[in-house]
């Protein structure tokens, strides 16, 4: 008896021990995250963030534009994803870089590696021109070979502490593409530690750390996207166009190889009937956009109720690796 009173005592203690170390777990998370509430059009929301918002005390945005940097895994996954959202930004008066983190060299049927990495880098230069960029950075890791290494993750710190963007738009790490994980966990795992002094010293430390933004995927598992920055891009699909045509090697050589299509390039010809090169780029890759415009109409007529659904849009989760976002940062992103 005495033993069996032992053992279920030792047990209570165990289980209050229990609950004792997870609400103190509770009260560390608690303290550590940052909260933010904000209220958007029909919609108010709570934000869980590591790194603190904005803040008088903390620090704000500096003089001028307000700087966007895409960071896509190969040189194209900005243009896709978003490049609507540049345009409209651009538009604004922002400043938006696209990057891209690998050289791009696997994605070709003919030409070899090399010539592909040489190639994607001119288009890339070309698209950056025709959307009005400030800049297109390749930073060549090796395409189909992306990881999440240290020396990557301190080349991507150190080029956004170079850059200084508010806003930082990249992939989530349920993407399809291995590149394209490897590029989100770089990303996410930087968020913090772009404000410790002593790390990547080379490069001075961010008091006031970007928000991270997550670009669409059609992914369900672990769950799917949350809509929480919705564009409508009707007016700059045309724009849009224009940018991608310029990533010829892509788009009318080893993606529609890929998918099957290369008679409907040919009869593109050259390209110069313009309404007919852009009917063919929505056709394939604006079909994402019309997508997410049908799925996440709901949560757009509750955010923005005397607007009707765009037929084109582009939708972004807002990370809880970067700022927590406040109200001044939504406005200042949708305008």
């Amino acid at each position: 008896m005495a033993t069996r009173k032992a053992l279920v005592g030792r047990r209570a203690f165990l289980g209050l021990g229990a609950v004792v170390a997870a609400a103190g777990a509770a009260a560390i998370a608690k303290g550590a995250a940052e909260v933010s509430t904000v209220k958007t059009g029909g919609r108010t929301r709570k934000f869980v963030a590591a790194c603190p918002p904005s803040s008088r005390e903390y620090g704000t945005r500096r003089p001028g534009s307000t700087r966007v940097m895409v960071i896509g895994a190969h040189p194209d996954d900005a243009d896709i994803l978003c490049g609507g959202t540049a345009v409209k930004l651009l538009e604004r008066g922002f400043k938006v870089k696209f990057v891209s983190v690998t050289d791009g060299r696997m994605g070709h049927h003919r030409l070899s590696p090399d010539e592909t990495a040489q190639t994607r880098r001119a288009e890339t230069l070309e698209a950056a021109r025709r959307f009005g960029l400030d800049g297109y950075d390749i930073y060549g890791y090796p395409d189909c070979g992306l990881y999440p290494t240290d020396d990557a993750r301190r080349l991507v710190a150190r080029k956004i502490r170079e850059y200084e963007p508010d806003f930082v738009f990249t992939h989530r790490t349920c993407d399809y593409h291995a590149d394209h994980r490897a590029t989100g966990q770089l990303v996410m795992d930087a968020g913090y530690l772009l404000g410790v002094p002593h790390w990547c010293e080379d490069r001075k430390a961010q008091r006031l750390r970007p928000v991270i933004l997550y670009m669409t995927d059609p992914f369900t598992y672990p769950r799917e996207l949350r809509p929480d920055v919705m564009f409508d891009v009707d007016a700059q699909l045309d724009k849009w166009c224009d940018g991608l045509d310029a990533q010829v090697s892509q788009f009318y050589d080893w993606l529609s190889w890929d998918k099957g299509v290369e008679a409907e390039v040919a009869a593109l010809g050259d390209r110069s009937d313009i309404a007919a090169r852009n009917a063919y780029l929505r056709k394939y890759w604006a079909a994402r956009k019309q997508r997410d415009a049908e799925r996440f109409a709901d949560a757009w007529r509750e955010e923005f109720p005397e607007r009707p659904v765009p037929k084109y849009m582009e939708v972004y989760e807002v990370s809880e690796y970067g700022r927590a976002p406040t109200e001044d940062d939504l406005k200042t992103l949708l305008g």
